[in-house]
């Protein structure tokens, strides 16, 4: 019954969130025609308030109702992490951020689903920039071999301190309701895998990503061949990498015209 509630639940929000995202669409020429810079400022802020929204919901999904979703594909993940960590460099830029990534040269094709390791990396790096702020430092490091993806995300910051212990888990932050670490982990287990954090007080946080390495079969070879046949979008045609860092991101980045 939980799981029936919520998955109503979230439909709804993401079925407000698309026309409230309609909507600005539609307000967009009218304000860039005869608005004032304040108007499209405006524009700018419920935009980033709808890519939030989006986050929130794709975290709630994952944490409370994900068993539509898992939908491995045969795929580079070590490339796609390179094309996530080049996405990211702009970010990282923005913020004053020094990203230093390495990734393996030579990945293998195996079972992945291609958006929630998008996801799970945008999320590692995104806490990553938060705990090591203006002028800190944040590496990657992604590695293959034929038992296991590992992806590594250290941040020079102050570390995690220990919770109190009448203090809830899921703790509501700046940038969220919270739910960001357990949907990861929870798009990690997924795939088989988990996602740990390993810090020591003062010397910031290491977030190792690791995920088995299963080779496709003759018929998932087959049916990449083929096409890949039409999946459930959990990031409703949203750019992952505005929906991960929304928290972090100034208004600018989310005016109409950048985030077409």
């Amino acid at each position: 019954m939980k799981s029936e509630v919520s998955g109503k639940l979230i439909g709804e929000l993401r079925g407000q969130v698309n026309d409230l995202a309609a909507a600005v669409q539609l307000l967009t020429p009218l304000v860039a025609e005869r608005g004032r810079p304040p108007d499209v400022g405006c524009l700018a802020n419920v935009n980033k308030s709808i890519y939030q929204l989006i986050r929130t919901i794709c975290h709630m999904e994952l944490c409370e109702n994900s068993d539509h979703i898992f939908c491995p594909h045969p795929d580079d993940a070590v490339k796609l992490c390179r094309d996530l960590c080049r996405e990211t460099e702009h970010v990282a830029g923005q913020l004053g951020i020094e990203f230093d990534w390495h990734a393996d040269p030579i990945g293998k094709l195996h079972m992945v689903d291609e958006q929630l390791l998008k996801l799970i990396v945008f999320n590692m790096l995104s806490n990553a920039f938060q705990a090591a702020g203006e002028g800190g430092r944040v590496q990657l490091r992604c590695n293959i071999n034929d038992k296991w993806l590992t992806v590594i995300v250290s941040d020079s910051g102050t570390g995690l301190k220990p919770p109190r212990e009448d203090e809830n888990p899921l703790l509501k932050t700046d940038g969220g309701m919270g739910f960001g670490l357990e949907a990861a982990r929870r798009a990690a287990s997924l795939h088989g895998g988990k996602l740990m954090l390993e810090s020591a007080n003062g010397v910031g946080v290491s977030a190792v990503l690791s995920l088995p390495v299963r080779k496709p079969g003759k018929e998932e070879l087959v049916e990449q061949g083929e096409g890949r046949k039409m999946r459930y979008d959990l990031f409703g045609g949203y750019s992952p990498l505005l929906v991960e860092f929304s928290p972090q991101l100034g208004r600018e980045d989310y005016l109409p015209e950048n985030v077409e």
